[in-house]
């Protein structure tokens, strides 16, 4: 039916006004479960830091380093297994439920074969701290912490390929409640093995690493229970052996997640590397700020994952104009929420560091860069959306080169220039870090916007 030209832009801006809110609350719906879930997740390894804070700053520093080196070798396996959010997206969308069990079931070996040489690499570490010329204490100290932590990567990738499962059909709000309740057990497996309560042995850094191995295991634990339901029998198929070919397709996709993620999380764990050469006080105060900024982080990798999924189902389905409808939401609401943490960030950065520390010259320090971290806070959040989006499109390509070059060629040169030689210190580093997120998040929203994914998400539409 044509509609008169004076009263169409009314007319028609009214479904569009629908359109647009409906998705917002179905972005919102769905990434609300994921960024609790992650927030949930990243809240454990603040309790860690909480519950070691006590025993000095050589084992705070020891616990800043050591979750900085063991993370970026581990997020290089995980992102490898996130391939699954994408993948089972998009065979949703185009009701393939043979394809999304498939996806499932080589997840979860691909987790496997991955952990096993990880955990070895970690069970003895200390050499690797020495070589990065850690101070002694130091280093020792987060060998015993990893020693530990060692024996989590295994059921945690293999809870990962889980969750990226249920991610990719929607499914987010089961999973939020087993990080959730992880919070409880690992609390109370820090104070009992960190300090020695109801009779156990007083552990130190190395019972924080533990309590993290056992706390990996009961969340494995809970994702069988769920999956086990009835009601993912049609969608998760049976168990099946591990294929070649199958393994290859995840790996394809995955293997620039991790590489991705690999190079963004390396970016910090050489921060704590550098600000480990500037003295175990401002290793402190950069873990103190790193961990608040990963915390206020945890809302828009939410949004990112939400992004995967919608952008996902609609390129599964062949609706590549309502794939960038919701990328384009979603980028909007990580940067207004970020908008909100930078406030906090700018407005309160000394009393949010003295969660952390009592020291007056770890808390000045750590104040100083709080507040730097407020400036990039809308960067961040972006930047993590638009990678989301992206790789919703089955685009994981261009997000690896983006942060490989914003990362490497700028973040990573221009901080050691300031801390270093411009003798700025710890600030040199974070403005580095502030520098880097901004161009990862222009080059990747500006890539989005253009719409060069379009071509590569026509290949994947359809069946997986």
């Amino acid at each position: 039916m044509t509609i008169p030209a004076r009263s169409g832009p009314e007319k028609a801006g009214r479904p569009r006004l629908r359109s647009l809110r409906r998705e917002i609350r179905e972005t919102l719906a769905l990434s609300a479960p994921v960024a609790a879930t992650q927030l949930g997740m990243m809240a454990m390894g603040l309790v860690d830091i909480v519950m070691v804070g006590p025993l000095g700053t050589e084992s705070l520093a020891a616990v800043s380093v050591g979750n900085s080196v063991f993370f970026a070798l581990l997020i290089l396996c995980l992102g490898v297994v996130q391939a699954l959010d994408p993948l089972v997206a998009q065979a949703v969308g185009a009701r393939d439920r043979e394809a999304a069990g498939r996806h499932l079931w080589q997840g979860a070996w691909l987790a496997v074969f991955l952990g096993i040489p990880l955990t070895l690499l970690f069970i003895d570490c200390t050499w690797m701290f020495r070589l990065l010329a850690q101070e002694e204490a130091v280093s020792v100290l987060a060998g015993d912490y990893l020693a530990g932590r060692a024996y989590s990567i295994l059921p945690f990738l293999v809870f990962a390929a889980g969750r990226s499962f249920l991610n990719g059909l929607g499914d987010t709000r089961p999973v939020m409640w087993v990080a959730l309740g992880a919070n409880a057990v690992n609390a109370a497996a820090d104070w009992v093995l960190i300090y020695g309560n109801l009779g156990a042995p007083r552990l130190g850094v190395m019972g924080a690493g533990l309590a993290t191995s056992i706390v990996r295991v009961c969340m494995l634990a809970a994702v069988f229970v769920l999956l086990a339901r009835p009601h993912y029998a049609a969608l998760r198929g049976r168990p099946a052996w591990p294929h070649l070919g199958h393994l290859r397709r995840i790996a394809n996709v995955g293997l620039p997640i991790g590489g991705q993620l690999f190079l963004e999380v390396g970016l910090f764990a050489t921060m704590s590397i550098f600000s480990g050469w500037l003295g175990a006080r401002a290793q402190a105060a950069h873990q103190i700020a790193l961990s608040l900024a990963s915390f206020s982080f945890m809302a828009p990798l939410g949004l990112s994952m939400g992004a995967t999924v919608r952008v996902g189902h609609a390129v599964g389905a062949g609706r590549l104009d309502a794939a960038e409808r919701a990328g384009k939401v979603a980028i909007a609401l990580g940067a207004a929420i970020m908008g909100t943490g930078a406030v906090f960030f700018l407005l309160f950065p000394r009393a949010l560091s003295s969660i952390f520390s009592p020291e007056p010259e770890v808390l000045a320090t750590s104040a100083v860069l709080v507040a730097i971290a407020g400036i990039f806070q809308v960067s961040d959040g972006v930047q993590v959306v638009a990678t989301g989006c992206l790789r919703g499109a089955g685009d994981t390509r261009t997000p690896f080169w983006a942060n490989a070059l914003s990362h490497w060629a700028l973040g990573v040169p221009l901080a050691w220039l300031l801390a270093f030689p411009g003798e700025m210190g710890v600030r040199g580093l974070w403005w580095g870090i502030t520098a880097s997120l901004t161009g990862v998040a222009v080059v990747e929203t500006i890539l989005f916007l253009r719409g060069g994914w379009r071509s590569l998400a026509r290949l994947e539409a359809g069946p997986s």
